[in-house]
Parts: structure tokens; C-alpha cells; sequence
């Protein structure tokens, strides 16, 4: 007797579902592109329970004609190709005829459709891939889904979904993404009955974009209109002022479908090379019009893969109109005003739009960061010494100097020579030292204890010599790890709250928002006050001590680094290492930042006196060694 099957329609429609369908998420994208590719210029997605009870799409498009209806759950039952060649000139964002009946199998579904041509519409019914009925119904013209009791037949995989808020989040984020693919449609998502996000609809991407960033972020960036040779893009990339922890702020279209490209990002990101720190993303919303045959989207069930034909002059045509941007002087305004000790007119070419920045009232730090200012408690309130007595205290190097202070005179002769073969006595330790501060010392034995500084390159590393070997130290990443253990250990004994003078509003994006409010107590733990102003908007009162500059940009870092987890509430040593490590990436030196030789030195011994030394809180290397014996060998000595 034979062992292999024909497997039935339903349970094969079942299994193929799981390409289509993974979760309320899936659903919702597929019939929002469905009513994009109708011609709707309005779409509503109404949400129970994050969509695992119901997800309804209502929009205003050409609709179906009874027997269209009734056919759209058919498997591979498309109007939008007819033809295997069809597929090299897709220019609709859906193609394959998988979505209807996928959902339908994995679900109980009411489709309610007409076409503007008849006087009654249609309405048709499906329960776990079987036609229930097919009824006239009143109806505007256009279609409205209702989608019930996802994996209802298929208890597996529903138990394996988040909670309701987590999925609400998840549509949030894309529906989010979608608006922005069509500015020119208006958008609107509820969620048990209450609207969480609204975009325009009036055509304009500037409007579209303030909607999902923000109206302050949007200011913050720079307006993309370049007709190429191979492509037509438009958009916006932000000023190297604004900047995020992840790469979830961009967003990246293609003939008006988003894609996920680290082909893309990465160009961008080398465009941004000497403009912004390491491990730092831009914010971007890019529009980019293609031949459809130089475009494959036949590369995955979710279509947001691409292929691209011609990649290599892509690359090149995109990295050049980047950083072409990012060259006017309207991308470097932020940037100059941020540079210490600028008093010096910006450069003469400017834009027409662009108004110079006034100079600084006061000298800013050269290279590194201000750090908190020293705090007082008097009867339960937060106060702050002035800039100079933060100075005597908080210095990160010795021999720095802070706003307000003298001029650090210049450094002697040997200072300034890249390589270095006398070292002098290390500087004292000075109290209140950021990297000095008298901690003990783990590991005695460590390497770092005998290293000598021999110099700097490019200028990112630092070169040091010790026990028959050169040691290359990446100077952001060592600085990093030693902010981190030290901002660590002070969250974990517990901190109080710097109110600030003015509070700060938040525009939280849903996907943001249902972390925040599950672990509003724990971060109030950690410093951070906010209190719910209304909607989607709260108010920042209150930061860690030393986190008063720039406490919006630090909050938001950590709650990008949140959503990383798969928990919705977490543990506080999970929020006190995110927080730490955002702190410390923000506080460390740079690369391209120029060291002195105590500098160097200070470094070093703080790196001594971490627990794990050898890697940044990224899991990066803070340095690497070659033997003697290594070097001999490769100059065959």
C-alpha cells in the first residue's frame, strides 16, 4: 500500500497559509494592499484585541462585482496579472492571488463589496476555507473584510502570538509605513474603538512624514528631489544632528512599495560615514522610481524583498546622490552648531533658505562631552552647582576643559607626535575623574596594567606596547565599555530624578507606546518621570542625574533598545543594561577624536579596571593583539 498522500484542499490551504499569514500583522497588510490596489483614497482598519479577535478593512475603492467576489477566494485567483510575463513589470503592490484565500482558511471571514456600476452590493461568507453563502447586501461602493477569530482551527499557532497590545503595536508600526508609501491616501487605524494613528491624505509626503516622525524631526531633516540616470528619488534624510539607535526609522519605497533593503541602508549609512558615531542610524523616508523590469518582487510571499538589476550602478548612483545632500550646507548647519569651540563663520556657500547659526556665547568642550553637573538635595528637591564646580568634579580626562574655562594650553612637542617612545608617569588620579575614579581594580594580572602608549592612528585607534606585543585599542569601544560598567553599577544602587526645568513632550508611536506604558514603574526606577498628557503624548519631567542634554534623543534610544526583547515587561536589570549601554554610547569618545597622551593614558587605566575589558556592551572588541613573534614573521625577520 502506498505511504504518500494527496493531502485535501483544506489541509493544503491550511499549510500554505503559514507562508502569508503569520499573524494579525500579515492580515492587515494584505488587505490594506488589496484596497490600495482598488484605487481607495481612503482606508479605515478597525482592530479587537490587537486583531487576534477581529480585524475589519473598510475602503472606498472600485470594489468587486458578485462574481469577482465570490471568485477572490479562489487560490491564484488574480486580476492584477495574466500572464507568467506580467511578472517582470509588476507595477501593483499585490500579484500572486495567495492573501484572500490564505486568510480565509485560517479564519471566518465576511467580505463586503460593490462596484459603482451596481445597484446591490455582494456578500460573501467563509469559514476555514469553505463558502458559507453568497448574499446581495447594501453597501457603499467600495469593500469592507471583517476577519474573526484568527487560527481559530489552528490552536498552534495562536498560542504562539503576543499579547493583544504587542500586535496592535505590530500593525501600528506597518500601517505606519504603509501611509507613507501612499501620502495621497488617507489613512486611519483604530484599535477597540479608538484612533491611534491618522495620516493625511492630502498628497503631501512632507505632511505623511510628520505624521509618522514627528513635526520636529521633520525639521530636522533634508527634502530629497534628484531625477538620476537610472532612478528618480525624492524623500527626506535627516541632518547628521538626528539620529537613532536602530535602523527602524527608515524607510525605504520602491515604485511605491516598501521594502526591507540592507542594500539601501548600508549606502546611506556610508554616505553618513564621518558624519555621525558609530552604531548610529539616520532617519530616512525614500521614494525611489524604477524601471519595473530593473525590479524582481517575485522573491518572497511578503514581497518586501527585492531583486535589483544592475545593483553595482545603483550602488554607485545612490551613494553619490547622498552624499551630495548631505554636502550643502543646509545638511551641516546642525552639525556646525554642535562643534566645540566653532566661532567662526560658517562655510560661505550656503543655500538660499539656509540663515547663518549665531556663534556660541561660551567656549563648549573640545572632544568630549559635558558630564552632569554636581547635585544637591535639599529638603527633597534636585538643584545644580554652576558649569565650573561640575568642571573641578566631572572632568572625563584630565587636562580637558569644560564651558567657561581657561583654554587648555597647547600640548608640548612630543604631545603632538603621532608615535610616542618615552612615556612619562601617569597623571594622579583625580577624584570625581569619570575614568579615574578610585574603584578597584579587577584582575591583576590584566594586560592593560603594564601597556605603554605609543600613539594614535587615523585618528581612532590607539597603539600601545606591552609585554612583547602591540596592542590596537578602538578608542570609542574601550571608552564605551568603561562609561558602561560605571553608569551600570550607579543604576543598579538606584538613582534619583533631575526634574527638569521645562518638561519635555513626547509623540510616542504606538509600537513605542505599549512598552512604555508596561514599564512606566520600572523606568521611574531608573529616573525617567513621565506622566500621560493626553492621546498618544506624554511629558519627560524628570531624567537620571547627567542626562539633562538631549534627554528626548536618550529616552527614545532606550526605547528602541526595549523593543528588542521579546517580553513585554521587563526585569529591571534587563532596563538598567539598555539604559547603560545607550548612556555610554552617547558619552564616549568618537572615532576621528584626537587623544592627548594623558588622555590615552587615563583610557587605558580605566579600561583596567572594568570586569570585562575586551569587549564594547555591543559585543564589539575594545582591542587586538599581535605577538612579536607575528610582526617577525610577516616582515620574514
Amino acid at each position: 500500500m502506498s505511504k504518500i498522500q494527496v493531502l485535501d484542499e483544506a489541509t493544503a490551504n491550511q499549510i500554505a497559509a503559514g507562508e502569508v499569514v503569520e499573524r494579525p500583522v500579515s492580515v492587515a497588510k494584505e488587505l490594506v494592499e488589496n484596497s490600495l490596489d482598488a484605487g481607495a483614497s481612503r482606508i479605515t482598519v478597525e482592530l479587537i484585541q490587537g486583531g487576534l479577535s477581529g480585524i475589519k478593512v473598510i475602503d472606498n475603492g472600485s470594489g468587486m462585482s458578485p462574481e469577482d467576489a465570490k471568485l477572490c477566494f479562489q487560490r491564484h485567483a488574480t486580476s492584477k496579472i495574466k500572464t507568467a510575463g506580467d511578472l517582470t513589470r509588476i507595477l501593483t503592490l499585490g500579484f500572486r492571488g495567495e492573501a484572500l484565500p490564505s486568510i480565509a482558511s485560517v479564519a471566518r471571514v465576511a467580505l463586503v463589496t460593490r462596484t459603482r456600476d451596481d445597484l446591490a452590493g455582494t456578500e460573501v461568507r467563509m469559514e476555514g476555507g469553505q463558502l458559507l453563502s453568497v448574499s446581495p447586501a447594501g453597501c457603499p461602493v467600495g469593500t469592507t473584510i471583517d476577519v474573526q477569530e484568527l487560527f481559530y482551527n489552528t490552536p498552534a499557532r495562536r498560542k504562539h502570538l503576543k499579547s493583544p497590545n504587542a500586535e496592535a503595536g505590530q500593525i501600528s508600526d506597518l500601517f505606519a509605513k504603509l501611509a507613507l508609501a501612499r501620502p495621497d491616501v488617507r489613512m486611519e487605524l483604530r484599535s477597540n474603538g479608538r484612533v491611534i494613528f491618522c495620516s493625511p491624505g492630502n498628497g503631501s509626503l512632507r505632511d505623511a512624514a510628520a505624521s509618522v516622525f514627528g513635526p520636529d524631526n521633520v525639521r530636522s531633516m533634508i527634502e530629497m528631489n534628484h531625477q538620476g540616470r537610472l532612478l528618480t528619488i525624492r524623500g527626506f534624510i535627516s541632518k547628521p544632528v538626528l539620529t537613532r539607535a536602530s535602523r527602524q526609522y527608515q524607510n525605504f519605497y520602491i515604485n511605491q512599495r516598501y521594502i526591507r533593503s540592507i542594500f539601501i541602508s548600508s549606502l546611506l549609512l556610508q554616505a553618513y560615514q564621518t558624519l555621525i558615531p558609530a552604531g548610529r542610524f539616520p532617519l530616512a523616508l525614500l521614494h525611489i522610481a524604477l524601471d519595473p523590469e530593473q525590479v524582481d518582487v517575485n522573491v518572497h510571499p511578503t514581497k518586501m524583498e527585492v531583486r535589483l538589476a544592475r545593483e553595482k550602478e545603483l550602488a554607485e548612483e545612490l551613494l553619490e546622490i547622498f552624499s551630495g545632500h548631505l554636502n550643502v550646507p543646509a545638511a551641516v548647519a546642525g552639525l556646525w552648531e554642535m562643534m566645540p569651540g566653532r566661532k567662526a563663520k560658517p562655510p560661505e556657500e550656503k543655500a538660499p533658505d539656509y540663515k547663518e547659526p549665531e556663534p556660541y556665547k561660551e567656549n563648549p568642550s573640545s572632544v568630549l562631552k559635558n558630564k552632569p553637573l554636581v547635585q544637591e538635595k535639599k529638603a527633597g528637591t534636585v538643584s545644580t552647582n554652576s558649569r565650573k564646580e561640575a568642571a573641578q568634579t566631572q572632568l572625563p580626562f584630565p587636562g580637558r576643559t569644560l564651558r567657561g574655562e581657561e583654554p587648555r594650553p597647547k600640548p608640548n612637542q612630543q604631545d603632538e607626535l603621532p608615535f610616542k617612545n618615552t612615556v612619562s608617569d601617569p597623571p594622579p588620579i583625580k577624584k570625581g575623574s569619570l575614568l579615574l575614579e578610585t574603584t578597584p581594580s579587577y584582575g591583576a594580572d590584566a594586560i592593560f596594567a603594564s601597556l605603554r602608549p605609543v600613539g594614535q592612528v587615523f585618528p581612532t585607534y590607539v597603539l600601545a606596547q606591552g609585554e612583547g606585543s602591540l596592542y590596537i585599542i578602538d578608542q570609542h569601544a574601550a571608552h564605551e565599555r568603561v562609561f558602561y560598567e560605571k553608569y551600570k553599577e550607579q543604576l543598579t544602587r538606584g538613582v534619583q530624578s533631575q526634574m527638569l526645568l521645562e518638561p519635555v513632550p513626547l509623540d510616542i508611536p504606538y509600537h513605542h507606546l505599549q512598552r512604555l506604558i508596561a514599564n512606566v514603574v520600572a523606568l521611574s526606577d531608573m529616573g525617567f518621570v513621565v506622566e500621560h498628557f493626553g492621546g498618544d503624548t506624554f511629558l519627560l519631567r524628570g531624567v537620571p542625574p547627567g542626562t539633562t542634554e538631549k534627554p528626548v534623543e536618550l529616552f527614545m534610544d532606550l526605547l528602541d533598545r526595549l523593543q528588542d526583547s521579546p517580553a513585554e515587561q521587563l526585569d529591571n536589570s534587563l532596563m538598567i543594561d539598555r539604559l547603560a549601554a545607550a548612556m555610554a554610547c552617547r558619552d564616549a569618545v568618537k572615532a576621528g577624536t584626537r587623544l592627548g597622551h594623558k588622555e590615552i593614558q587615563s583610557l587605558l587605566e580605566g579600561l583596567s579596571r572594568c570586569h570585562s575589558p575586551y569587549t564594547c556592551p555591543h559585543g564589539r572588541p575594545t582591542l587586538i593583539q599581535i605577538t612579536q613573534e607575528e610582526l617577525n614573521k610577516r616582515f620574514k625577520r
